[in-house]
């Protein structure tokens, strides 16, 4: 099933970047359509203007011709100047929408680009490794290591001492023996010949004895 929840975002971005031009370039053209309006208000004063002063030509003569000529070429020279400004207020104000839009168009394309990108690649998991060691196995190793262990707790004086004259399974040969028939019952003898598992629990108790003894 196709998953559609990755494209909504850049869809809801592309939508919200064309209403914001819709409506800088609503605006631009607002304040365009209103400089022409101003324009054509000061055409027709200038005519009105004009049409009054030829009037009054008619009546005063010459010497009312001087002055609206002046008058004339000043408003010629107001309308020019606001003219001007007005366009570059317009280019400016066209300049800033245009980079507005381009800021927006580039915020919109980051967004996008990390939004829809490429599935990450998943790397599985190796399997873990079942150990080689059967079930057995490790219950003949936490038995062997149990039986030295209450070796040690009931008689702990006499196995450090023995460790401590190098004699320990001549000072232990009866606790050692009780180990050894107690291990047989409980293991399979097609495991007790081919391991060593109790000689290994009794060794790793005399070497940890010994280095425990050196310590103090």
């Amino acid at each position: 099933m196709i998953n559609f929840a990755p494209y909504i975002l850049p869809v809801a971005l592309t939508v919200v970047l064309l209403i914001l031009m819709r409506l800088q370039a609503n605006s631009a053209r607002k304040a365009i359509l209103m400089a022409e309006e101003q324009l054509n208000a000061l055409e027709q004063k200038l005519v009105s203007v004009e049409s009054g002063l030829k009037e009054e030509l008619r009546k005063s003569g010459e010497e009312k011709d001087l002055k609206i000529a002046q008058l004339h070429e000043d408003l010629r020279s107001a309308l020019k100047s606001f003219m001007e400004t007005t366009g570059r207020k317009l280019a400016e104000n066209e300049a800033a929408v245009k980079a507005q839009n381009d800021q927006v168009i580039e915020k919109v394309t980051g967004l996008l680009r990390q939004t829809v990108r490429k599935p990450e690649q998943r790397t599985e998991a190796p399997a873990p490794q079942r150990s080689s060691v059967s079930p057995l196995h490790e219950k003949a190793k936490r038995l062997a290591r149990l039986i030295v262990s209450d070796i040690v707790l009931y008689n702990e004086a006499a196995v450090e001492e023995g460790i401590r004259n190098d004699n320990f399974f001549e000072a232990m040969s009866h606790d050692v023996q009780e180990a050894r028939n107690l291990y047989a019952s409980r293991v399979p003898e097609e495991i007790r010949k081919d391991t060593t598992y109790l000689d290994d629990a009794f060794n790793a108790l005399i070497e940890r004895k010994k280095r425990d003894l050196s310590t103090t």
